[in-house]
C-alpha cells in the first residue's frame, strides 16, 4: 500500500515543485526566460555529419558547392586562444561548372527565432583573415567571409573586411561590408532588421542563418575564416 502511495504522489510532487519555481521565477524577474533565438551559439558541442564525414557544430547543417578539384571543410578550430567554428576553402580557378567554391555552415530559424533576430540585434565574434573583393565590372563580389540571412527570395550578406564599411546590391541580393581588422579577434553588433526593412523586405516566417567562405574562380586560392559565438541580443 505505502508502495502504491508514493508511486502516484510522487510525479505530483515533482509536478508541484516545478510550478513553485516557475513562479518564483515569475515573481522575481517578471516573465519566464525566452529560449534563445540561435541553437549551440558558441559551437560548444558537436557531431559527426554523416554526408561529409566530418564533425560539425550539433543543430548546424553543412553544405559545400565545389568544382571538380576545389576542397572545403569545417573543424574545431583554436585561434589565438580561443575555440571555435574554423571554415577552410580551396578554390583552384580552373574554368569548371561552379564559379563558386563556398562552404555554408546553416540553422534554420521560426517564428518566433525570425521575430528575435529582426527585432533584436545580433552579436557576433569572428575573425577574418582576407579582404573582400568585388569584380570591377559589374562589381559582383569575387569572395566573402561573413553571414548570409536567405529568407527563400531574398539574400542579406554581411560581411566581415578591413576595409570602410559599404552597402550594394545586385539582383535580390544585399551586401553589407563591415570594417572589420584581419587576422584578430573582434565583436561586431548587427541589426538584420534594419538592413531588410530599408531594402524593402517584409519579415518572413522562416529564414536560413548562415556562415559562409568562398571565392569564384576568378579570386583562387586559400580562404579560411572563424567564428567563435553569435547571439541576439
Amino acid at each position: 500500500m505505502t508502495k502504491s502511495v508514493r508511486r502516484i504522489f510522487a510525479p505530483a510532487s515533482i509536478l508541484i515543485c516545478v510550478c513553485v519555481i516557475s513562479l518564483l521565477f515569475v515573481r522575481l524577474y517578471g516573465a519566464m526566460p525566452e529560449a534563445p533565438a540561435i541553437a549551440n551559439p558558441r559551437f560548444k558541442y558537436w557531431t559527426r555529419d554523416p554526408l561529409w564525414n566530418f564533425t560539425k557544430p550539433l543543430m548546424w547543417e553543412v553544405s559545400l558547392l565545389l568544382g571538380p578539384k576545389d576542397r572545403g571543410f569545417i573543424r574545431r578550430d583554436v585561434v589565438d586562444g580561443k575555440t571555435c567554428l574554423g571554415m577552410h576553402v580551396y578554390q583552384d580557378g580552373a574554368n569548371d561548372a561552379h564559379n563558386w567554391a563556398t562552404v555554408h555552415v546553416r540553422q534554420n530559424l521560426r517564428g518566433r527565432a525570425v521575430k528575435q533576430l529582426f527585432e533584436g540585434t545580433l552579436e557576433i565574434w569572428v575573425y577574418p583573415t582576407f579582404m573582400h573583393r568585388r569584380h570591377q565590372n559589374p562589381g559582383d563580389p569575387e569572395n566573402v567571409f561573413g553571414l548570409e540571412i536567405n529568407n527563400g527570395t531574398n539574400l542579406l550578406w554581411i560581411i566581415f573586411s578591413e576595409q570602410p564599411t559599404q552597402v550594394y546590391q545586385i539582383t535580390r541580393h544585399l551586401v553589407v561590408v563591415i570594417n572589420t581588422p584581419l587576422n584578430t579577434w573582434s565583436r561586431r553588433e548587427v541589426s538584420i532588421g534594419n538592413y531588410c526593412s530599408e531594402a524593402g523586405w517584409t519579415l518572413p516566417s522562416e529564414v536560413a542563418l548562415i556562415f559562409l567562405v568562398g571565392a569564384t574562380k576568378g579570386a583562387p586560392g586559400e580562404y579560411a575564416g572563424f567564428f567563435q559565438e553569435i547571439k541576439v541580443v
